[in-house]
C-alpha cells in the first residue's frame, strides 16, 4: 500500500512540477484551449475506451474508491455495472466542457463547481476529495500514453501533453472549489444550528 501511495505521490509531484496539480491554477490561455479542442477527436479515435481505462485504473489504485462504490476488495471494478457506467458519464462531462463549451472559462467553472458541490452528497458513501488526486494522476498517465502512441514530433507531443494536463488540472481544481465551498457552507450551517439549539 505504501508503495502505491509513493507512486501516486511521485507522479502527482511530477505533475505538479509541470505546473499541474498545484493550487496556483490560473485561466487557460487560448492556445491551450485550441490544442485540446482540436486534439479531442484524435485522442478518442486512438483510444475509444480512454475514460473507461482511466476510471478502472483509478479504482485499482484505491481500495477506498472501490469501497465507496460497493465493490468488494477482491472484485474487479470492470465487473460492476454501476461503477463501469460512470465512465461514460465522465466522458460526457469532459465532452461538454471541451467540445460543447469550447473550454469557455465561465461555463467550465460553473459546471465544474456544480459537479464538485454534488460530490458532497457522496461523503456518506465513502467519497473523499483525495480520490481526485488519484483520478488526476491516472488521467495524466493515460493521456500521456495515448498521445505518445501516435504523435512522433517530440516538441509537439510535449506541448500537447502539457496542454491536456493544464486543462484536466483546471477542471479538477474547479471541482474541488465547488466541493470545498459546499462543505464550508454545510459545516458553517451546522455550527450555526448548534449555536441556536438545533
Amino acid at each position: 500500500m505504501m508503495g502505491l501511495l509513493s507512486t501516486i505521490r511521485g507522479k502527482k509531484e511530477a505533475v505538479i512540477g509541470n505546473g499541474i496539480g498545484s493550487s496556483q491554477v490560473g485561466p487557460l490561455n487560448a492556445k491551450t484551449k485550441k490544442l485540446v479542442i482540436q486534439e479531442w477527436p484524435r485522442v478518442l479515435a486512438q483510444c475509444p475506451e480512454l475514460f473507461t481505462e482511466i476510471w478502472h485504473k483509478s479504482a485499482t489504485r484505491s481500495t477506498s474508491i472501490k469501497l465507496a462504490f460497493g465493490i468488494a476488495e477482491n472484485e474487479s471494478p470492470m465487473q460492476n455495472a454501476a461503477f463501469l457506467g460512470l465512465s461514460s458519464t465522465i466522458q460526457a462531462f469532459f465532452y461538454k466542457l471541451i467540445i460543447t463549451y469550447e473550454l469557455n472559462d465561465d461555463q467550465v467553472r460553473d459546471a465544474c463547481e456544480q459537479l464538485g458541490a454534488r460530490h458532497v452528497d457522496f461523503i456518506s458513501r465513502g467519497f473523499n476529495s483525495h480520490f481526485w488526486d488519484i483520478f488526476l494522476v491516472c488521467m495524466a498517465e493515460k493521456i500521456d500514453d495515448t498521445l505518445s502512441s501516435y504523435m512522433t514530433d517530440e516538441d509537439k507531443k510535449n506541448e500537447m501533453i502539457l496542454a491536456w494536463q493544464r486543462v484536466v488540472n483546471s477542471i479538477v481544481h474547479q471541482m474541488r472549489n465547488g466541493y470545498s465551498d459546499r462543505r464550508k457552507q454545510q459545516l458553517g450551517g451546522s455550527k450555526t444550528g448548534a449555536n441556536n439549539g438545533f
